[in-house]
């Protein structure tokens, strides 16, 4: 313990209140830091400034014991720690937008104790929510001249505290990530902050993941009262069904999904996802987020041929037809939607996809194909090699179905490649390359 650092925690509201108790019980020394002397009072007195289980006792044992302490003075509390803890409140402005005064503030103050501190190097980590792009540029903004001369360094960590849980919460995080300003940068100066399980990330993907995974809470939240309603018209008990969705494990309490890629498709996901919302609007019943599912996928398909039109070329090859790996179905198909939409718009395509064979085709398959696309047994190529060479093409791949080796010598310049759904090793032999989503 004696090598933990000493901590200053500006902000002693909700996020920054259990910080500091439970990194003082890691070991640290902690010195809390706010402008409300009421908040600084209540932790010198032993009390939790915030309504939290057990975060009262735990605050009053780490002050006897000598390593959790508050001030009001910002310079105080730098000079005497080797890391500071940004986690003040980033409130909603009237518009929506985010409020950034407080940490713009406390940035400032912080960076001037710095200077007036002298030459020890000080690591500043930001806690507090912010969008994407806000920590860079809090530290353009107040920390230049630090980080040019080597005596700051700026990390963004992400906190995941539920209010009646967050004691348990922080001593075993269910995820914990540490933003990183340039990459490659090391995280010694702040280890005795962070847990085993922490991951480094870009400073803006560890802010990014926070939005994330509350959007995702608020979604699944919205998701079970649209059902619920939709359940209570038709008499439906939708506790019980919900109880149900949630015994799958595999698909739906799982990382299944949840991969930026193609557009859903298939024989399934789309008539189902229609016929739900017409239900519900022949019930009267607002599903407002059920009704976007169509609008948002077929808005990533856009993005998609944006992406396509931003190449360049107008030849195109696609790498991928059916809606899924190992199958030949194309019903709901995003990349054989893609084709089609581009042949509309005077686009050469041609296609790869081994599984795909127009002869073998039946049934409502056959019927969905020769609808959208009747053209396709003259767009289906089998020797990628003699495309590739002859053609200047944009690559759309959307599955793993050619070799790499093959794709290295064949892929020169004069080919881009669009990676739809993160092809593993496929950056490595093209050299123009970029992913849908990343």
């Amino acid at each position: 313990m004696e090598n933990l650092p000493s901590v200053s925690i500006f902000g002693l509201g909700y996020v920054g209140s259990v910080t500091a108790a439970c990194l003082a019980e890691r070991g640290c020394r902690v010195i809390g830091c706010d402008v409300q002397p009421a908040k600084v009072d209540h932790i010198n007195a032993g009390e939790a400034p915030i309504g939290e289980p057990g975060l009262e006792p735990l605050i009053r044992v780490q002050l006897e014991a000598g390593r959790l302490r508050a001030t009001t003075d910002p310079i105080a509390a730098v000079r005497d720690s080797d890391i500071s803890l940004i986690c003040v409140g980033t409130p909603s402005a009237a518009s929506g937008a985010l409020d950034l005064r407080y940490v713009e503030s406390v940035t400032a103050q912080i960076a001037d104790a710095i200077r007036q501190k002298g030459a020890a190097h000080h690591a500043i980590v930001f806690r507090s929510t912010m969008l994407p792009g806000s920590s860079r540029r809090l530290a353009a903004d107040h920390l230049g001249d630090l980080l040019a001369g080597g005596r700051v360094s700026v990390y963004f960590y992400p906190e995941f505290l539920r209010q009646g849980s967050a004691l348990a919460d922080f001593r075993d995080p269910s995820l914990s990530a540490i933003g990183l300003y340039q990459s490659g940068d090391r995280t010694d100066p702040i280890a005795g902050i962070l847990d085993a399980t922490t991951e480094p990330m870009e400073l803006e993907a560890a802010e990014l993941l926070k939005y994330a995974c509350n959007a995702f809470h608020a979604t699944k939240v919205a998701f079970a009262n649209e059902i619920g309603r939709v359940g209570k018209a038709l008499g439906i008990d939708a506790t019980r069904v919900m109880g149900q969705l949630c015994r799958d494990q595999r698909l739906n309490i799982s990382t299944y999904y949840l991969r930026p890629g193609t557009p859903y498709g298939g024989s399934c996901l789309p008539k189902d996802v229609s016929a739900l919302t017409l239900q519900a609007r022949a019930l009267n019943v607002a599903a407002p987020l059920l009704d976007s599912l169509e609008e948002s996928n077929a808005r990533h398909l856009d993005a998609l041929i944006e992406r396509v039109e931003a190449a360049g070329s107008r030849q195109v090859l696609l790498l991928g037809l059916a809606f899924k790996a190992g199958t030949d179905d194309l019903r709901g198909s995003a990349m054989l939607e893609l084709a089609a939409r581009l042949l509309m718009r005077d686009y050469t395509v041609q296609i790869h996809d081994p599984d795909v064979a127009p002869r073998n085709l039946i049934g409502a398959n056959q019927r969905f194909a020769a609808a959208r696309l009747p053209a396709l047994e003259t767009l289906l190529v089998d020797d990628l090699r003699s495309v590739l060479i002859d053609g200047r093409q944009t690559v759309v791949a959307s599955k793993a179905c050619a070799d790499l080796d093959l794709l290295r010598d064949s892929l020169g310049p004069c080919h881009h490649v669009i990676d739809v759904n993160g092809w593993p090793g496929l950056a490595d032999v093209a050299q123009s390359y970029e992913g849908l989503c990343w």
